[in-house]
């Protein structure tokens, strides 16, 4: 019941904003989405049907921009790993 009295209020909002965008409308869609989650205006929607070759190039950006990782996963990550042992027992036999 709560789910379909969001979608309702969902769709007059949506409604209204194909008209005009009020600026008390734009809080309150902020409020929604930082609080509920829902997300009322697209506005991320329209900026890809605006500039669909700089939301491309952003998409891109976004996909290589935090590679999934681990430390073991690094190429230079096993030379290090020798280096700091190979200190370490220098160190050891220093003392």
């Amino acid at each position: 019941m709560l789910g379909l009295i969001i979608q309702i209020f969902k769709f007059i909002i949506t409604m209204i904003l194909k008209v005009y965008k009020p600026k008390w409308l734009l809080r309150l869609d902020d409020w929604c989405e930082d609080k509920l989650g829902i997300d009322i205006i697209k506005e991320n929607k329209k900026f890809h049907e605006l500039y669909p070759i700089i939301a491309n190039r952003i998409d891109k950006l976004e996909k290589n921009s935090h590679p999934c990782k681990e430390l073991h996963e690094f190429e230079a990550y096993p030379d290090l790993i020798a280096r700091i042992e190979k200190l370490e027992k220098q160190k050891a036999k220093k003392k």
